[in-house]
């Protein structure tokens, strides 16, 4: 493991030392850990133009120049993220001026989020930007074909226009008793998080879902319901093969109010049984190499799915690097995997899969990581703090000098607030889904708070 750390901070330096950077895009506070970390590949000095402030610290040094920003307001999570994108892609003048006082002499690394479809800055490219056959891969009605072609088990579906009749007969036809499930493709651009997405059991989900899918949509997937733990596995394409980490559950919660269906954060403390990780890891190789060979993927990339006590079933690909490798930089910080993964997209550098593996699979199962995340009505202007002590029956703030079982955090969001519950490593159990303990930390957050969450239950 440490003669591959060794070699990828070797080539993630020639890559970084003595130049600029300029991070662009996302928020202030996830900023922090980004300038850390490439401070220590030996960066020179960065440039950050954030799109909101966030809920955390704010990057500082002398070698860092944190420019004013507008904040991005826009109705949903989706919408927010296109209009970040388009702002990125159409920088003001304002920036472009800001931009070539920084790095006059044009040599700085550009970087912007994962999830953006932005290759060029300015006049300057972007490092380790997406390819946009990659970006096509996302849209949710085309997936399928990608698991058909690999052998990849997902539940049954129908692809069909955006219209309340080809809707409603493909939902009748494949719903199984609990209702289907209707995702949206990606006519507009970005579409993730489950924004669109939706589980329709009953006449008013329906009504909703076809107000919020048809006039955004040309076609949707309709799919089969699967009553199980919503989570992915990652893979990450190198020069010769695929390596595959550990399941990673993707915290989903269940409201009364739309969408019935809530994605709320990442963790590593489930554990899926013996044959279903296997199953999982299996799917991962053969769509990392599906992507290697018919698109020239590289990097890491994730897929998402249930898991059932009738298995695992795929639900959709993300040909990037994603939120659940958070654990990574918990678990393995040395490794700098989100460089590393732009680094390898650049063609810059580049790893043995199987030292990769190893490495991440042994970190990621000896250190646990994650907790739930989600948008909150209320704002607020700076970032709180709090130990919580507790677990699924209840969370309360702990007392001076006990051992907190999480931390809890309220600061600025996208469009409002943000709360985010982090379960403590060591004190959370593995094995089971984290889904009952982060739907009491949000509990007690919005009764102590008044945050205007509206209740959730676990997926199970």
């Amino acid at each position: 493991m440490y003669e591959l750390i060794d070699d990828v901070r070797a080539q993630l330096r020639a890559v970084l030392s003595g130049r600029p950077v300029i991070l662009a895009g996302g928020v202030a506070a996830a900023a922090v850990p980004a300038v850390d970390q490439l401070r220590g590949l030996g960066a020179e000095k960065f440039l950050v133009a954030p799109s909101g402030a966030g809920t955390g610290g704010r990057p500082d040094g002398p070698d860092v120049e944190l420019l004013e920003y507008e904040p991005v307001v826009a109705d949903d999570f989706v919408a927010s993220l296109r209009a970040e994108e388009h702002a990125i892609a159409r920088p003001s003048e304002a920036f472009l001026d800001a931009l070539r006082r920084f790095d006059a002499p044009g040599s700085a690394i550009a970087l912007v989020p994962p999830f953006l479809d932005v290759r060029e800055l300015g006049d300057r490219r972007v490092f380790g930007a997406r390819r946009s056959e990659w970006v096509a891969l996302e849209d949710k009605t085309t997936v399928d074909e990608l698991f058909d072609a690999t052998g990849v088990p997902r539940p049954p579906s129908a692809i069909v226009p955006a219209d309340a009749s080809s809707i409603s007969s493909a939902a009748a036809a494949l719903d199984r008793g609990e209702g289907t499930v209707w995702s949206g493709d990606a006519r507009g651009g970005f579409n993730g998080g489950g924004q669109y997405v939706r589980w329709v059991p009953d006449d008013a989900a329906r009504r909703e879902a076809l107000a919020l899918l048809v006039p955004r949509c040309d076609r949707v997937r309709v799919a089969s319901f699967v009553d199980g733990v919503p989570c992915s596995i990652h893979g990450f394409v190198v020069e010769d093969g695929v390596a595959v980490f550990r399941p990673v559950e993707l915290v989903t919660l269940r409201a009364l109010s739309p969408p019935r269906l809530r994605y709320c954060g990442c963790a590593t403390f489930f554990d899926p049984p013996a044959g279903v990780v296997e199953t999982m890891r299996a799917a991962a190789g053969r769509v990392g190499e599906h992507l290697r060979t018919s698109v020239g993927f590289r990097g890491a990339f994730t897929l998402d799915g249930i898991a059932s006590a009738d298995g695992w079933v795929a639900t959709e690909c993300n040909p990037r690097f994603g939120a659940g490798l958070g654990y990574v930089d918990v678990a393995l910080p040395e490794l700098c995997l989100m460089m590393l993964h732009r680094a390898v997209v650049e063609g810059v550098a580049d790893v043995p899969s199987g030292a990769l593996e190893h490495a991440v699979l042994e970190a990621g199962t000896r250190t646990r990581w994650g907790g739930a995340w989600t948008a909150t009505p209320r704002r607020f202007d700076e970032t709180l703090t709090r130990p919580l002590a507790g677990g699924a029956d209840g969370f309360r703030y702990a007392a001076d000098g006990e051992c907190p079982d999480a931390v809890l955090s309220v600061g600025p969001g996208r469009g409002g607030g943000h709360v985010r519950v982090e379960l403590d490593a060591v004190r959370t159990a593995r094995g089971p889904s984290i889904g009952a303990l982060a739907v009491a930390g949000f509990a007690f957050a919005d009764r102590d708070l008044g945050l205007g969450l509206d209740p959730m239950t676990p997926s199970q």
